[in-house]
């Protein structure tokens, strides 16, 4: 909403009614200048089910509270959900309107919570909003009067988060529609139109902690999410219309958003794109470095011994316009620029290896068919390619330490993307008394957005046996918020892990839970480090993860 023109001075009129604060609050020191507005529910609003409470507040400080009273300021009245409200959202239209608070600490003025109108009888009710900011002054909004009809069965609600209003796709031809619906009852299904045509209906269920954060009494609010990858290929260049709708299990219908995007499909074909999944980041990559002279362990040209497997594994598509040659026609692994495997040319069976396909592209990723719906060579578009670092240390003229691991993925017309480079180390594991570990983080994935509790899966395995597994964030070691101890919950099962590490102890039962307070750390990046005490007692590192924070939803 862009606070503009008309808007402009009835907002005005509306802020100048902001009343003090309770009497626990400063009233001493406090900002001369208090500024804030109800926006949702409008004045009047006929409401049922859950009733959305959002606006903005400004006085220069940071807010460190938004409470929610209904009917009253009293104690009693206060229906501010555990956990607050969802606050400093970024809110560029009201700086706009109000540029003297732009560079304060309060930039961020936005807020949104909500409260369940079955809690409360039928007709009118007053609503009110106190701000609290982080040096104890708070204030009352001008309240709003709202009806109340718990016979109305509520459409279903929710938000774009992407496209932004005005955004452009980018030029590998993907546009991302994501965002979250609920519902009193239950959000059926949630369609995306593209200048008013359906084109597909999204994914369900996405992990969404930041609305269930704001909706607490609602059952699905934690799995609230949608997401759909749009091959904009597909359409013309120029601005087109995506509109969003929820609909409910008794087919009624919400809009969530209407958002207008221009499209630049420029080149004709973009370039692939995908994410290298596996390793993580720093990882350390062992190989036997015993020289074989023809008797000894032969998993296949390039692998000398199949016990010390490392494997890069992922995913890649591609997009093009119809008369163009469009998809992947290879993946590529790179070691310091040296091309290793080319799934065009290597792609093969190792018996040893239970016969496997190994440094191919093309196996199947249904997971990524259901986000990426309608696409060319989905679902089979993963790659996996098997690495013995011994063969590279012994005959390929590489040495112990630091390298940089590079996946590129080509297409038919011979562009070529990057997907990801990887800091790993090489090491001698028959010159060493101590093995490395391997390990993974499931979830969170590469640059996911986190918040509030956050159960942090993988798995993790030695040579030696795995005894406790630790979870640091920049290099800081971590308490399981659950538990209250430094080691992740180890042992639990790992059919598909047993299936590709079968000569490793535990290969069955090597995944690990932990259990991360995220509002212990700043809104930023962060690095997940994940270190293994194997059983001979050597604590060594296994590898990172990043990902990112938003700790809006304050928790108290």
């Amino acid at each position: 909403m862009k606070l503009k023109a008309v808007l402009l001075p009835a907002l005005a009129a509306l802020l100048m009614v902001a009343t003090p604060g309770a009497a626990q609050c400063l009233s001493t020191g406090c900002p001369a200048q208090t500024l804030g507005m109800v926006e949702f529910p409008v004045e009047g609003a006929l409401v049922s089910g859950f009733v959305r409470v959002s606006g903005f507040a400004l006085n220069g400080n940071l807010v460190s509270n938004v409470d929610l009273f209904v009917d009253g300021t009293a104690d009693q009245n206060k229906v501010t959900a555990p956990g607050g409200a969802n606050i400093n959202l970024p809110r560029p239209d009201v700086l706009q309107a109000f540029p003297a608070f732009a560079a304060t600490a309060g930039s961020n003025p936005g807020w949104e919570m909500s409260f369940r109108a079955a809690n409360y009888s039928n007709g009118f009710h007053t609503v009110l909003v106190r701000i609290t900011d982080v040096t104890g002054c708070c204030y009352f909004l001008a309240p709003r009067t709202v009806q109340i009809n718990n016979g109305l069965n509520q459409a279903p609600f929710g938000n774009v988060d992407f496209p932004m209003d005005g955004g452009s796709v980018s030029a590998n031809g993907v546009l991302e529609v994501a965002g979250w619906a609920l519902d009193d009852r239950v959000v059926d299904h949630v369609d995306i139109l593209v200048d008013g045509l359906l084109e597909r209906q999204a994914v369900t269920g996405i992990y969404r902690p930041d609305v269930a954060a704001m909706y607490p009494n609602t059952p699905n609010a934690l799995i609230s999410g949608f997401v759909l990858n749009l091959d904009s290929t597909r359409m013309t260049n120029g601005v087109h219309t995506i509109t969003v709708k929820a609909v409910d299990d008794q087919g009624q219908q919400g809009l969530l958003g209407t958002r207008r995007v221009q499209f630049f499909n420029t080149p004709p074909n973009p370039p692939p794109f995908g994410e290298v999944e596996y390793p993580l980041l720093n990882s350390t990559w062992f190989g036997n470095c015993t020289v074989f002279n023809g008797g000894g362990p032969s998993g296949g040209p390039d692998i000398q011994d199949p016990r010390f497997v490392m494997w890069v594994s992922g995913w890649a598509l591609d997009t093009s316009v119809v008369q163009e040659r469009g998809g992947v026609s290879h993946i590529f692994v790179e070691i310091d620029g040296v091309t290793l495997e080319d799934s065009r040319i290597n792609c093969q069976r190792v018996p040893t290896l239970n016969n496997r396909l190994v440094d191919c592209y093309g196996y199947y990723r249904p997971d990524i068919e259901i986000l990426y719906p309608g696409f060319q060579q989905a679902p089979n578009c993963g790659f996996s390619f098997a690495i013995d670092v011994g063969v590279l240390l012994t005959q390929r003229n590489f040495r112990e330490g630091g390298h940089i691991l590079q996946v590129k993925a080509a297409d038919k017309e011979d562009q070529i993307t990057l997907l990801k480079e990887i800091p790993i180390t090489f090491e001698c594991s028959s010159a060493s008394p101590d093995p490395p570990p391997i390990a993974y983080v499931d979830d969170p994935p590469n640059y996911k957005m986190i918040n509030g509790i956050y159960p942090v899966i993988g798995w993790a395995l030695d040579l030696d046996g795995v005894a406790e597994v630790h979870v640091l964030i920049d290099g800081v070691k971590q308490v399981d918020a659950v538990t209250g101890v430094f080691p992740a919950e180890y042992g639990l099962a790992s059919l598909d892990v047993g299936l590709i590490y079968q000569n490793y102890p535990q290969s069955g039962y090597a995944r690990w839970r932990f259990y991360l307070d995220t509002t212990k750390l700043s809104n930023s990046e962060h690095d997940l480090l994940v270190e293994v005490l194997d059983g001979r007692g050597n604590l060594r590192s296994a590898g990172t993860r990043r990902f990112l924070v938003d700790n809006n939803t304050l928790v108290r």
